[in-house]
C-alpha cells in the first residue's frame, strides 16, 4: 500500500502535496484533454441504447465517488460540517448531472451541466485546490469525479447532439443564485467556505483575482469571467441560428 493513500490531507506533510502545474498535475490535465475527443468518437459509434448505458454508468460512478468521499471522511474522522457538506458547485453538480442523465425530461438540468457544471469542473482540473499527493485516494477521487463532470456534458452535446440554448440561461441563473444563497447562509452560520465565497483557496485561479481586487472584491471578476465563458460556450450555437434567420 502506498504511504498516506487513505490519509486525510491534514495528516500528510505539505511537502508531499501535488502542486498545481507540477509534472503529475500537467500529465493529468493533458490526459483529460486528449482522452475527451477520443471518448466522444468512440461513443458516437455506439447504438443509442449503448450510449444510454454508458452515460448512466458514468453518472453512477461519479455519484459513487461523491458518496465514497463521505464514507472516507467519516472513517478518517475528517468529516465536518464546515468542509464536507455537498454545497460546493461541483458537489451539487454531481447530483444535477446524475439527474440529467437518468431523468427523461431534464432540459434544464442538461443546460445547467453545460453552462455551469462543465466549466466549474474544468477550472478545478486546471487549478485544483486538492491538498494531497497524486497517488492518494483523496486526489484520485477528486480527479476522477471532476473529469466525469466534464465528460458527461461533453457526451450530451457532442455525442448525443443536445443543442445548448442560451435562452435557458434565464432559467439556469435563478437556480444558480439559489445555490449561492444556500452557500452564503451556510458560510455565515458555520464559518465554512462553500462556493469559495468566504475566502480564496490557495494556489487556485481565484487567488489572482484576490490579489487584484481583494476580498470580497474577487467575486466581481468571477461574474465577468462567467459571462465571458458563457459567450464562448454559446456563440458557436447562436451564430448558425442567426445566419439561418438572416438568410
Amino acid at each position: 500500500m502506498l504511504p498516506y493513500f487513505w490519509s486525510d490531507g491534514s495528516a500528510i506533510p505539505q511537502s508531499l502535496y501535488t502542486a498545481n502545474f507540477s509534472p503529475a498535475h500537467i500529465a493529468w490535465v493533458l490526459t483529460v484533454l486528449l482522452l475527451m475527443p477520443a471518448i466522444v468518437c468512440i461513443y458516437r459509434l455506439r447504438t443509442a441504447a449503448v450510449r444510454v448505458r454508458i452515460k448512466k454508468g458514468l453518472a453512477l460512478v461519479m455519484l459513487l465517488c461523491e458518496a465514497s468521499s463521505w464514507l472516507w471522511q467519516a472513517l478518517t474522522g475528517a468529516f465536518t460540517v464546515q468542509y464536507s457538506l455537498p454545497l460546493q458547485l461541483c458537489d451539487i453538480s454531481v447530483f444535477l448531472e446524475f439527474a440529467a442523465v437518468y431523468a427523461k425530461r431534464a432540459a434544464l438540468l442538461r443546460e445547467f451541466s453545460y453552462a455551469l457544471s462543465m466549466p466549474a469542473a474544468f477550472a478545478a482540473v486546471v487549478t485544483p485546490g486538492w491538498y494531497y499527493p497524486f497517488l492518494t485516494y483523496g486526489y484520485l477521487k477528486m480527479a476522477l469525479m471532476h473529469a466525469l463532470l466534464i465528460l458527461i456534458p461533453v457526451l450530451l452535446v457532442w455525442g448525443d447532439g443536445v443543442r445548448p440554448d442560451y435562452r435557458r440561461l434565464l432559467q439556469v441563473s435563478p437556480l444558480f443564485v439559489l445555490f449561492i444563497a444556500i452557500a452564503v447562509t451556510a458560510n455565515t452560520f458555520l464559518g465554512s467556505n462553500y462556493m469559495f465565497l468566504a475566502y480564496v483557496p490557495r494556489d487556485t485561479a481565484l487567488a489572482v483575482f484576490e490579489s487584484w481586487f481583494g476580498n470580497p472584491g474577487y467575486v466581481l471578476p468571477e461574474l465577468f469571467l462567467l459571462l465571458l465563458i458563457w459567450t464562448v460556450l454559446y456563440l458557436p450555437w447562436t451564430a448558425p441560428e442567426h445566419r439561418a434567420r438572416s438568410g
